[in-house]
């Protein structure tokens, strides 16, 4: 095996071997959590739709989880599913709550819903900006209880919807030239290189490349193979709960691995990732991705047929 253990694999070994350090952790967050503000809102429970709507953007930046842990973990765990330009500056906790307040403030209103309990539910939506010629749609979900405390339920891709999460629309060849500067640039995530290199070998872009820019990416892909190993840890975890909202993900991801390894990296792969993690990723996929609660609309346009994980999360 070749494969480097990633910086979320090393960070998550340290911690399992310190419970000192995942208390310290533990209390940072919600000291962090605490200095964000959040007070509980509330709304009048007999008042109507438009009532409650003004209710959440006007205390956008207040509202949040109804947990303070659940909050921590949400942040760092969904954090890779907004733009580049909204995970920053700060902490994750501190962009994610940011980003999640914008979309309550400036988004639409798609859906509503009341669960027998009497509680209501509302989805917001926010399509913003990745790249030039790449959006990403987000998803902010409410739930108001009977009793009017309103709480933020999730933030993140969108759990249903009836239309792309991701949508590119950009010029040929562009998506390659935002991937090569992405992974020159080691400030940039290493999953926004990915999209954007998925992005370039699509049906709807394709792009005509040269040898040399192939050895090119392949070359700055096998500098960063810490974050490729990242990247492979972050599709197991992703596969792992592929059953319900996370099977975009594990799609998603799944597909930038084998746009990768087909069009930049070929056989070099085998140096790079172990591929028996790759066969338990496609194995858990298999098993998993027919429970879950996909969407047609959701699969980006130009997906590749021979990516086999799109159809069988759909298939339902």
């Amino acid at each position: 095996m070749t494969e480097q253990p990633s910086a979320d694999e090393i960070a998550a070994t340290r911690l399992a071997a310190d419970p000192g350090r995942i208390r310290q952790q533990l209390m940072a967050d919600l000291a962090e959590m605490s200095a964000l503000g959040h007070a509980e809102v509330r709304a009048d429970p007999a008042g109507d739709v438009p009532e409650l709507v003004a209710v959440v953007r006007e205390r956008a930046d207040r509202l949040g989880f109804d947990s303070p842990v659940q909050t921590a973990t949400l942040a760092k765990k969904r954090l890779r599913e907004l733009p580049v330009a909204e995970r920053g500056p700060g902490s994750a906790i501190a962009a994610y709550h940011r980003a999640a307040s914008r979309t309550l403030r400036d988004g639409h209103v798609a859906a509503h819903q009341k669960s027998p309990d009497g509680d209501r539910h509302l989805l917001f939506f926010r399509t913003v900006e990745e790249a030039t010629g790449v959006t990403v749609t987000l998803e902010a979900r409410v739930r108001a209880e009977s009793d009017g405390v309103v709480w933020l339920d999730s933030f993140g891709w969108p759990t249903t919807t009836a239309s792309a999460v991701y949508v590119f629309t950009g010029p040929e060849g562009q998506y390659f030239d935002q991937a090569v500067a992405d992974l020159r640039d080691d400030t940039v995530p290493f999953d926004r290189a990915m999209l954007m290199l998925l992005a370039s070998t699509l049906g709807t872009a394709p792009s005509a490349l040269e040898d040399e820019q192939r050895i090119a990416a392949a070359g700055q892909i096998a500098r960063r193979r810490g974050d490729l190993g990242g990247y492979l840890y972050q599709t197991r975890n992703y596969a792992d709960a592929a059953f319900d909202r996370d099977w975009f993900g594990a799609c998603l991801y799944r597909s930038a691995l084998e746009a990768v390894f087909e069009n930049f990296l070929g056989s070099a792969a085998f140096s790079l990732v172990d591929m028996t993690e790759l066969d338990e990723i496609d194995q858990r996929l298999r098993e998993l991705l027919p429970e879950a609660p996909a969407s047609t609309a959701a699969v980006p346009v130009g997906m590749p047929a021979h990516h086999w994980w799109w159809q069988t999360a759909v298939q339902r």
